[in-house]
């Protein structure tokens, strides 16, 4: 009876192993083998009393017979053998003698049945049976149970007692009614009315109640019961099994949760989620986030796997194309490419594919995600764009003029062209941003930029470099005339009259010009040079344009290292004050005195005003000078008088921007 009621439980979970299963009695005789058993031996279990062993080749049924019996005292054995097979000679099994323990008594084995040249295979089944079989012990909490109706007495097992949370000791011989004090309020109808069917139509029930523990705790539990009638028909006994489902219920409740938590982030996520077979070439997974991507509705990509590539831009296919060759091998592939939608629509999608090879190598399933990205590329875009290009102008930065200046270096070092830089030095622009603000700057350099666009073609890059310079790259350009006629159209150009508000302004340039791969064939060389040629311009006179000459450097470093010392000069005391006197022709005495500083450099000597008074000017350095000669002057004054000289007006050369300060 037990066996009987072990065999219900157990069926559906035979049925659903792919290996062959038998479930064989103490006797030896096979009680129920599924399909896979069948397809396995090609033995069909029909007749009753059917043994195991019988299938075997004779000359293994005694080693068989023996491993049987050591499988009934509770030992679990494994063997190789041979049988007769009806569509092969022989067949070479490894079968597993699991013994079956209710109530600490062997009730029967499961035979399970593999092809020995599968050993991996057959060891990972068997593992994986074993883990369900076991759990099955340890969590079934199944009680069994029948109940004689002539004597409205019941028989319970001893986990039933457990299930219901009394003690088997106990003094307790539970009738119907006794029962029913145990159901739910809610479920004793149900459960009554269940019973009285069966006792009346000799039908077999199942329902699912919920009792009440005399420690008032509450389980679920799941009840089946047959009717058993006499000769006569009328029903005598009814005989079932309890499951106690409690802690199942919990978990397929949480998975419930789990699973309409998962469809609703399914079916709401912007990204869609998609998966194809590909062995059939068919989709089998399309979320909804797909559909609001394309525009298209699910359905059709479900009957045809590859419309997602005619959504592809032509210009991405080939890229796209050549990535998926990449998931043959196994690797998972990510890239980004464009698409238009079924209405026209042009986004940007980012594409993850990940494969799923078989035990062979081959890809069988693809899985994937694609997110529209299109507000993000262009959020990208901006930042880029502004991260290369100046606010005021919109022309490219020096950042941007360089990266592009070396693709075009690049371009021609391999078509053995040249080309020709252009640094443009705006005079007076600092004049025009301090005494009229920097907002009427800013559209004298907007001006200026619009004009000098008209030169930019796709082989011309025009860019602001800093703050008062432009940049300009001609390619294919090396020949003097060609820069002379450029440079006159480019300063033509800046010194046409600008109106700005009410004022009137008249800008000038300095250009200096460097030659690939003549000055230069690098990035930094050519705009050093180029630097350099505009810096010499504007000394030999302003609204002119110089050639690079390598004579420039000399000088250049000259004057570099003349600023460089001349913020230094003060602290190291190299500056010093000579005194020119002014003598009155008639009387020959001195009127007046002018003080001129001059430089001691360590390492040239004396400098020429004309040298270092500029820079000074240039770089503020000025002031500092200034307020330093009429300390030293003061104090020359002071010193004369106590010795008791006659001191007369000394003259002191002041720079403009000192007065601006004061």
């Amino acid at each position: 009876m037990i066996m009987k009621h072990l065999d219900r439980l157990n069926t559906q979970l035979l049925k659903e192993y792919s290996e062959g299963i038998f479930f064989i009695n103490c006797e030896g005789d096979i009680m129920f083998s599924n399909e896979a058993a069948f397809k396995l031996t090609g033995n069909e279990h029909k007749q009753k009393s059917q043994q195991l062993t019988a299938l075997i080749h004779k000359s293994k049924q005694q080693q068989a017979q023996d491993l049987f019996q050591c499988a009934l005292k509770g030992e679990k054995v494994q063997f190789s053998t041979t049988i007769d097979h009806k569509m092969k000679k022989e067949l070479h099994l490894y079968i597993t003698l699991i013994p079956i323990v209710v109530n600490e008594q062997v009730v029967g084995v499961y035979a399970v049945c593999r092809d020995d040249s599968k050993e991996q295979e057959r060891s990972n089944h068997i593992s994986q049976l074993e883990t369900h079989l076991k759990m099955e012990q340890k969590l079934a909490n199944v009680g069994s149970w029948y109940y004689d109706v002539t004597e409205d007495k019941s028989y319970w097992s001893p986990q039933l007692y457990n299930i219901y949370g009394l003690n088997t000791n106990q003094l307790f011989t539970p009738s119907f009614k006794d029962v029913l004090q145990f159901i739910n309020d809610c479920d004793q109808k149900r459960l009554e009315k269940a019973v009285m069917e069966a006792l009346s139509t000799g039908d077999s029930y199942k329902i699912e109640y919920v009792l009440m523990r005399p420690s008032g705790e509450e389980r679920t539990v799941f009840e089946q019961a047959d009717a058993v009638a006499d000769e006569q028909g009328n029903v005598i006994q009814l005989i079932g099994v309890v499951h106690d489902i409690t802690e199942s219920k919990v978990i397929t409740n949480e998975l419930k949760q789990k699973e309409q938590q998962f469809q609703t982030i399914y079916n709401n996520l912007d990204a869609g989620i998609w998966s194809v077979d590909v062995q059939s070439n068919k989709a089998i997974v399309c979320s909804k986030g797909v559909s609001n991507i394309y525009g298209e509705d699910a359905a059709r990509f479900f009957g045809n796997r590859d419309l997602w590539e005619s959504f592809i831009h032509p210009e991405d296919k080939p890229a796209v194309a050549k990535a998926q060759y990449q998931l043959e091998k196994g690797k998972t592939i990510r890239q980004q490419y464009r698409i238009y939608t079924k209405a026209g629509e042009m986004k940007w999608l980012k594409d993850r594919c990940i494969p799923t090879l078989d035990e062979n190598g081959k890809l069988v399933r693809i899985d994937g995600i694609i997110e529209d990205i299109t507000a993000e590329k262009k959020y990208m875009d901006q930042i880029e764009y502004l991260a290369t290009h100046d606010y005021v102008t919109n022309l490219p930065n020096r950042r941007k003029f360089e990266r592009e200046l070396k693709t075009f270096i690049r371009q021609m070092k391999k078509d053995r062209g040249s080309l020709a830089v252009f640094h443009l030095g705006l005079n007076r622009f600092k004049q025009i941003n301090d005494t009229l603000g920097h907002d009427v700057g800013d559209r004298l350099l907007q001006c200026i930029a619009s004009r000098l666009k008209k030169f930019v073609t796709p082989r011309v890059m025009l860019a602001r470099v800093g703050e008062d310079e432009l940049a300009i790259c001609f390619l294919s350009l090396a020949h003097i005339n060609e820069c002379q006629k450029l440079a006159a159209a480019l300063l033509q150009e800046i010194e046409k009259e600008i109106t700005v508000d009410d004022f009137s302004l008249y800008v000038t340039a300095s250009i200096g010009i460097s030659i690939y791969p003549h000055d230069g064939e690098d990035v930094k060389t050519l705009l050093t040079n180029a630097n350099f040629a505009m810096r010499r311009a504007k000394e030999m006179g302003r609204s002119d344009w110089q050639l690079y000459s390598p004579l420039m450097d000399s000088e250049t470093y000259k004057s570099y290292h003349l600023e460089k010392g001349l913020r230094n000069a003060l602290l190291q005391e190299e500056f010093f004050i000579e005194y020119q006197p002014k003598v009155h022709t008639n009387s020959r005495e001195i009127d007046s005195i002018e003080a001129l500083i001059r430089w001691n450099h360590p390492e040239w000597g004396r400098v020429s005003p004309g040298d270092f008074i500029p820079l000074a000017e240039e770089t503020h350095l000025i002031i500092e000078l200034g307020d330093w000669v009429i300390e030293r002057v003061c104090k020359q004054l002071q010193q004369w008088r106590s010795q008791g000289l006659q001191t007369v007006p000394v003259s002191i050369n002041v720079s403009s921007k000192h007065l601006n300060i004061c």
